[in-house]
């Protein structure tokens, strides 16, 4: 993810609360969403970064991650030395594009092939991949290359078509949450215009393929953008009383956590694009858990509090108020703290453990109705 850019792009998010109890009847909108067969459940998966100092090699991550029992991971390129090492495992993988490849993919079928046949085909399925991330934010990062966008993810599913594989792994693009606009209250939200031209055959791909809207949502940056409108206890799921609820006034659902507003502000937006059976993966999501003077709220017991009532969130499987049959699945941000990445010292703080698998902080996950947990080994650190 390109942290350079998504502090200023982010978009403010104007919250309205009511201090009125409101009797709202809070059905959701009845859609049919495409379920992958694959993952049918939600679940919490992890990304793994590359920006870190001495990082585990590739078959220590493995048994690392089995231990840990995560299941699912994504990666942000296609390390052939990783997939080798996640082969005849149960660990399901993202693995992306990266933005420097786009032009190469997207001006040419021969390379996307060729692309698939070194990365896919020559792994699957021993390596569980599940799916392909085509570069990452790039409207909003590099949008020299967002011409090049849907041609690149057309190709590579054609090369998949071609393979027989198209079924089994799917084809999609991270985007940021700035790429959506006026996002609450969610109904009101749509997307940004400069882009239709390109979201407009996206989503109609997604749709035909089954494929999921992949969404970057920090509730981090809302906060970081709105103190003193947006109360810190939305972002963090933390329980509320029903004069902090956020409340759209156009559908009168009651909003807990910035989050599912986030989410439902992606499925307002599709939705104005007469898009309506797409699911929204949420590819990234977390908080940093240290920061400098100008991020006071990067500390590790927030970044606690949000990574566990996170993944509390995903296992109840409440969904949201628009859509409380759907819960979107979420990769979090991050595995390790990506030491390396420059300044600010959020940029380096996002992740649960350092490169040499010691826990930065431990989460608490009791109590979220599932047996999935991390389990850390060795002494804790950063709390007293």
């Amino acid at each position: 993810m390109a942290f350079t850019s998504m502090v200023s792009t982010v978009p403010v998010l104007f919250f309205f609360f009511t201090l009125l109890l409101i009797s709202a009847n809070s059905s959701s909108l009845s859609h049919n969403i495409k379920v992958q067969e694959q993952d049918k459940d939600p679940f919490v998966g992890f990304n793994i970064g590359t920006d870190v100092s001495n990082l585990l090699s590739p078959t220590e991550l493995v048994k690392f991650l089995q231990a840990q029992k995560v299941n699912h991971v994504r990666l942000y390129d296609a390390d052939p030395e990783l997939l080798k090492a996640l082969a005849k495992t149960k660990v399901r993988v993202i693995i992306s594009v990266p933005n420097n490849q786009l032009l190469a993919i997207g001006s040419s079928n021969s390379t996307a092939a060729s692309w698939i046949g070194r990365n896919v085909v020559a792994y699957y399925p021993e390596t569980l991949i599940t799916a392909i991330s085509v570069g990452d934010e790039v409207l909003t990062t590099v949008p020299s290359s967002a011409p090049l966008l849907l041609p690149a993810i057309e190709s590579l599913y054609n090369a998949l078509v071609a393979s027989n594989l198209h079924t089994q792994i799917k084809v999609s693009t991270p985007h940021a949450a700035s790429i959506m606009l006026d996002t609450f209250p969610p109904s009101q939200a749509y997307f940004n215009q400069t882009w239709h031209s390109i979201m407009v055959p996206l989503l109609q791909f997604l749709s035909k393929t089954g494929s999921p809207l992949m969404m970057n949502l920090y509730p981090y940056y809302v906060y970081m953008q709105n103190k003193g409108v947006v109360p810190l206890d939305n972002c963090l799921f933390e329980p509320l009383t029903p004069s902090k609820e956020m409340v759209d006034p156009n559908t009168l659902l009651h909003y807990t956590n910035v989050l599912d507003a986030m989410v439902d502000a992606a499925y307002v937006s599709m939705k104005n694009l007469n898009v309506s059976d797409v699911a929204v993966l949420v590819t990234e999501s977390g908080w940093p858990s240290k920061g400098d003077s100008k991020e006071p709220y990067a500390t590790i017991d927030n970044a606690d509090t949000y990574n566990s009532n996170l993944i509390k969130h995903v296992f109840d499987r409440t969904g949201t108020p628009l859509h409380p049959e759907m819960t979107s699945s979420v990769y979090i941000y991050e595995l390790f703290n990506e030491d390396l990445r420059a300044p600010p010292v959020s940029e380096a703080s996002w992740g649960l453990f350092y490169g040499n698998s010691t826990p930065v902080y431990l989460l608490h996950v009791s109590g979220s109705g599932t047996s999935w947990k991390l389990h850390f080994p060795g002494k804790q650190e950063g709390r007293k």
